[in-house]
């Protein structure tokens, strides 16, 4: 496994972070399911672990099974902001919710701390200045390493930095946003640039496309157990919809990938990594982990990869 420094911290994560979203606490609730997944991920060298005080039972299963590695070993992130209650105290990110929220996620886990907390979607009610302060206060107790941001819009981040730079205070060290050959919003935007230009690092999740860049979808197949399969009982019907409004790419990528008989899962790994953002990602079984973490390994010939980047749109 290799690591990357993110932006101009200290830190370095390994390049492939596990994602709890989706699969560990919420599709499978099991404990041993969830000691599984991580312990593949620890042996393929894995130290980077990113969950929500929204992924279900993630935090409390995560915080658990980890429990049994050196806890210098390995880098956990959390986050809040994200609706988690119906009070109007229960989301946002209000130094009065922040607070609260983050305590109930270090009792979740069991930690005396985490490593990068996230403001989890922007508010634009709560003013920049309390926003950073707060998870400055996080950051001094001694209970967070790092802050970070997810799906910020770009005025947010740049208003993020400024006040930062005003008050001397640590700015966020990372932005994790959806990222993949299909949803590549990130480069058109601003979000990318803007990282790049200001040293922050950048983490995207959904990689793969939700199973759409694998390929098992293509030409309108629909696996027995996959997400689209059992969209109904799991009350979760966005890959469906993701597939709507990128046919176009996904049928691109899947057919380039038959075409030079390639891994859809590995290609869409690595196309993240090459294009400078490192993937977040889960798994439904542990084979499918090995496949995926493998995909960093794997050589592609430019031939390949100019196919990919010839498409039309």
């Amino acid at each position: 496994m290799k690591f990357s420094r993110i932006g101009r911290s200290g830190l370095n994560l390994s390049d492939i972070t596990f994602g709890s979203a989706l699969t560990i606490g919420t599709e499978n609730d099991s404990e041993k399911y969830a000691e599984e997944m991580l312990s593949v991920a620890w042996e393929l060298g894995i130290r980077s672990f990113d969950t929500s005080n929204n992924y279900g039972n993630a935090e409390f299963l995560l915080g658990k099974v980890l429990r049994k590695y050196p806890r210098e070993e390995f880098v956990i992130a959390t986050k809040g902001s994200w609706p988690i209650g119906s009070s109007i105290y229960h989301k946002g990110l209000s130094r009065k919710h922040i607070k609260w929220s983050f305590k109930q996620s270090l009792e979740t886990m069991n930690l005396d701390y985490v490593d990068i907390y996230y403001a989890h979607r922007y508010d634009p009610s709560v003013p920049m200045e309390e926003i950073v302060r707060t998870f400055n206060q996080l950051i001094d107790s001694g209970q967070v390493l790092y802050w970070a941001t997810s799906e910020w819009p770009l005025h947010a981040l740049i208003e993020c930095h400024e006040v930062c730079d005003k008050f001397g205070l640590e700015k966020p060290i990372l932005d994790q946003f959806i990222y993949s050959y299909a949803i590549n919003k990130a480069d058109n935007n601003g979000i990318k640039e803007f990282c790049l230009n200001n040293g922050v690092g950048m983490l995207g999740f959904s990689p793969i496309a939700q199973g759409l860049l694998t390929g098992k979808y293509f030409n309108s197949a629909i696996p027995e157990g996959s997400r689209i399969a059992k969209s109904s009982k799991i009350g979760y019907d966005k890959t469906a919809k993701i597939y709507e409004q990128t046919k176009s790419r996904v049928d691109h990528f899947c057919q380039v990938c038959s075409d030079f008989n390639v891994k859809g899962s590995q290609a869409a790994i690595q196309w993240a990594i090459r294009n400078g953002v490192l993937p977040v990602l889960g798994a439904s079984n542990s084979a499918q982990l090995i496949e995926n973490v493998e995909s960093i390994h794997v050589v592609f010939s430019d031939d390949f990869w100019e196919a990919i980047d010839s498409i039309k749109e």
